[in-house]
């Protein structure tokens, strides 16, 4: 991918992860072209790359739209972050250093300040980033890049099965902070574990169903509902 090809494939992905992008909303090759002030080569090349990281849906003959994951591609991603996770975290514990612990807690500081003032999409960013975050200390950059692509797709996700991960927020803050004393410890088992137990509390506040997505997203959104 070309440098700006990439921009704007991160600056939706971060709209997705801080939920201002929603699931089925359309991504017009004009309108992006126009907005990023490049060719409709560079947004389209864009969008594939988009799709390929399961972000986006590219239907001949249609216009391209933000992706809706199915129930089972849910649980599958779930699956599969849990596995990544829990390499990472083993992985971690056995390299970590004071730079490393110094570096998870200066982030820590920062979602601790998202939620003192009520930042609900710096909470969402930075909660998923400090995952994202220990995942890149553990010293594999590909392990760390595809679980960035995974928060993404578990940020529609949220939106699409009506989570209350929110309410959770200062908890999940909590156990962030124990993340961080078990690494400096070396205490693994139970770091696991309470990886296992920190997962499942977003993955069953998720509503899902074997049904069809809302539709109608934008106008929830746009009315507050």
């Amino acid at each position: 991918m070309t440098s700006k090809t990439e921009d704007i494939v991160e600056s939706i992905r971060g709209a997705i992860v801080s939920h201002r992008l929603l699931p089925g909303t359309q991504l017009r090759e004009v309108s992006l072209a126009r907005l990023y002030g490049v060719s409709r080569t560079v947004v389209r090349q864009a969008l594939q790359q988009l799709a390929k990281d399961g972000l986006a849906e590219l239907t001949p003959g249609k216009i391209a739209s933000v992706a809706q994951p199915t129930p089972k591609e849910a649980r599958e991603v779930f699956d599969l972050r849990r596995a990544i996770e829990k390499h990472a975290l083993t992985t971690l514990m056995d390299r970590a250093t004071k730079k490393d612990l110094a570096r998870l807690r200066a982030h820590l500081k920062e979602e601790r300040a998202a939620l003192a003032s009520a930042d609900t999409e710096g909470i969402r960013t930075l909660g998923a980033g400090f995952h994202v975050l220990m995942a890149r200390l553990s010293g594999n950059d590909l392990l760390a890049d595809l679980l960035e692509h995974l928060t993404a797709r578990i940020a529609l996700i949220l939106v699409l099965y009506q989570h209350d991960y929110d309410r959770h927020a200062e908890c999940l803050q909590d156990e962030h902070q124990q993340f961080i004393d078990l690494i400096e410890s070396k205490g693994l088992s139970r770091a696991l574990a309470l990886m296992d137990v920190h997962l499942k509390v977003v993955e069953v506040s998720l509503k899902m169903a074997d049904v069809k997505p809302s539709e109608d997203l934008q106008l929830q959104r746009a009315l507050q509902i």
